[in-house]
């Protein structure tokens, strides 16, 4: 069969050129326009490595990893990253380059799946509106940073409680063993009803002292208020809004000129921030809280779970991205070393920035006077919070804070660039007479975006984008993930796939069985597991530590988790009756088959419509006994 296999794709290699042909003179009759294609391969590896190289990957991965066991954490995302993320990504690259067709229009290869392409665009757009208000934030630190005195830096009166920066040991909690401490201004509520209690201790303890760096951050730039209810959000905050504005704008002008190629800056950046720098034991105190182990925490589910949310989250797997970069790529592309290198750089670079971060954390430490989880906040608080703290201890504070926050804002642009062009993909290859009017189309689009983002600058937006993070794509990504890869490799079929693979790039992937047994089982069966955990453990969101988000706002998130994967189910049951309506004279068995059949517009992207016809140049068996015909080589009914 090997013989035959290659035979065939000698000849298929003879007729490309005419194929190629063919196949874009037709399309240009069908919308007037070329798809196109990557002008050179280092602009795709540059823009998969900026998609997946983000914002995350400078605060998300470091913090997740100290908080869920260090080096425990990397070996959980190490070895998800080999069983899901590595396939998913090869998978998702291969789909897009056999077929040249966007996320929604690949799933010609299995019709009733189509649903999973339109959630895709969708959590696309939601990450889209909501990521570029983080790109909002950093543009007011990186305009803040040209002042005479960095503003995060001084205490206003407004403010309350609030110290210019901390020094000498932190505060203990008060407890009836700590009475003295109250003499000495050095006791704190630890938000324990029991520990706070003022009858058993005797005393009211004292509130915790916050920074100015915190208090800039959630009373000047966010204004945050004290709750999500409606007559809690307030009106847009115009500082933000024009930050959010100047954002939309540089991402509009960067997709009319086709700029998707800041890889290059997101690596350098990422490599080399300011702050990294600092004495060899500031260094040594914060990395040992990166890599030592503790590695109790690799039988806790929550690790494993954590691990799986960031691997998804900084891979960009099952958001569309990496279908529609490897779609514009040339059809014998080794697209199998391809989906190896850019995952790897992925890794590499969340590690190295890891590192970085926690050497600085280090030097904050010491100077402040105390541990590494005091100043390794999530998200913001990292980014927003401790990072501008840091920066404040350096010489010409300015400079680097300058320099830091622009290259937040080049990290955040990769991301973004990728999400916009995956809806823009999407609607070109369904409606391509828009390819015309591509710059009409991003002004419009992002102009939707910015009007629909203006709830997220108001002072309840805070909690607003907490909303669509955690239903809209956290929630909704790993049961997307889920269908995407049981639709591909159980209907559509693992070993279809696979000589899909073989016919592209002339020959089986290296460690084919590994692929094989990544797709079928370690993948589906992990991800449905992880998913299961997390909704049987849910956790909302929440206000503050102690307060979970009202039932109104969890009850408008379950909404956006809904509506952002109703397409799946619709789209299959749409399908599926007008198949049936369509076909009423076949056989119920038959009748199912076609359901889930490719279409007649699934061919490879070089144009040979005889691939899926020609049964007798490619015969079919069943190598592996399972009684699924998707795991054949069996060819379209």
């Amino acid at each position: 069969m090997q013989d035959v296999l290659q035979q065939g794709s000698t000849v298929h290699q003879t007729e490309q050129a005419q194929g190629q042909q063919d196949r874009d003179d037709e399309r240009t009759e069908e919308d007037g326009s070329e798809r196109g294609q990557w002008g050179h391969k280092a602009e795709f590896i540059l823009s998969c490595i900026g998609l997946s190289v983000g914002l995350g990957n400078v605060w998300r991965f470091p913090y997740l990893a100290y908080a869920n066991g260090g080096a425990a954490f990397l070996i959980a995302y190490l070895i998800l990253q080999l069983l899901v993320g590595k396939p998913l990504y090869f998978m998702e690259l291969v789909m897009g380059q056999f077929s040249a067709k966007g996320p929604t229009k690949v799933w010609e290869m299995n019709p009733a799946a189509k649903g999973i392409g339109i959630s895709m665009c969708m959590i696309s757009l939601i990450v889209a509106i909501y990521y570029n208000i983080i790109m909002a934030y950093t543009l007011y630190f990186f305009f803040s940073s040209m002042q005479t005195t960095l503003p995060w830096t001084e205490c206003k009166p407004e403010w309350g409680d609030c110290i210019a920066k901390r020094t000498g040991p932190p505060p203990l909690p008060c407890t009836v063993n700590t009475t003295y401490m109250m003499e000495l201004g050095r006791c704190e509520c630890v938000g324990n009803d029991t520990i706070d209690d003022p009858l058993m201790l005797g005393f009211n303890c004292t509130h915790k002292q916050k920074t100015a760096t915190e208090l800039y951050f959630y009373k000047e730039v966010i204004q945050v208020s004290p709750g999500i209810y409606p007559d809690e959000m307030g009106a847009p905050l115009w500082k933000l809004t024009l930050c959010l504005l100047l954002s939309w704008i540089v991402v509009v002008l960067c997709l009319i000129k086709g700029g998707l190629l800041y890889g290059d800056l997101s690596i350098r950046g990422t490599a080399d921030p300011p702050g990294a720098g600092g004495s060899a034991g500031r260094c040594h105190r914060g990395v040992k809280f990166f890599i030592i182990p503790t590695w109790e925490s690799l039988l806790e589910v929550k690790v494993w779970v954590a691990a799986a949310g960031q691997m998804f989250f900084s891979l960009s797997v099952s958001f569309g991205g990496i279908i529609m970069f490897g779609s514009y790529n040339k059809f014998n592309n080794n697209v199998h070393g391809d989906a190896l290198l850019i995952s790897a750089m992925d890794l590499v670079t969340s590690v190295i920035a890891g590192f970085v971060v926690f050497t600085t954390f280090g030097g904050m430490a010491t100077t402040i006077g105390t541990t590494v989880d005091k100043v390794a906040k999530a998200g913001y608080g990292l980014a927003f919070v401790a990072y501008p703290e840091a920066l404040s201890n350096l010489p010409v504070p300015q400079l680097w804070s300058v320099i830091f926050f622009f290259m937040l804002f080049t990290l955040g642009l990769d991301s973004e660039f990728g999400m916009m062009e995956t809806i823009l993909t999407c609607l070109h290859d369904e409606f391509p007479k828009l390819r015309k009017w591509k710059s009409q189309l991003v002004i419009g689009l992002s102009i939707a975006c910015y009007l629909m983002a203006l709830p997220c600058t108001c002072p309840g937006g805070d909690y607003v984008v907490t909303l669509m993070d955690h239903y809209g794509a956290d929630f909704a990504v790993l049961f997307l993930s889920c269908f995407e890869v049981i639709s591909v490799m159980w209907v559509y079929g693992v070993m279809r796939f696979l000589r899909d693979v073989e016919y592209m790039l002339g020959h089986r992937p290296h460690l084919w069985p590994y692929w094989v047994f990544c797709w079928v089982f370690a993948a589906p069966v992990i991800i449905a597991l992880l998913f299961s955990y997390r909704m049987a453990t849910y956790d909302p969101p929440h206000i503050d530590p102690n307060t979970p988000f009202p039932d109104f706002a969890q009850a408008i998130g379950w909404v956006l988790l809904s509506v952002v994967l109703c397409p799946i189910p619709l789209w299959f049951a749409y399908h599926a009756i007008k198949t049936f309506m369509n076909n009423k004279h076949l056989s119920q068995s038959e009748i199912i088959r076609k359901i889930f059949a490719p279409t007649d517009k699934w061919i490879p992207a070089d144009g040979n419509k005889d691939y899926y016809l020609s049964p007798s140049d490619y015969p079919m068996d069943n190598k592996f006994g399972i009684d699924n015909p998707a795991a054949s080589y069996d060819d379209k009914p």
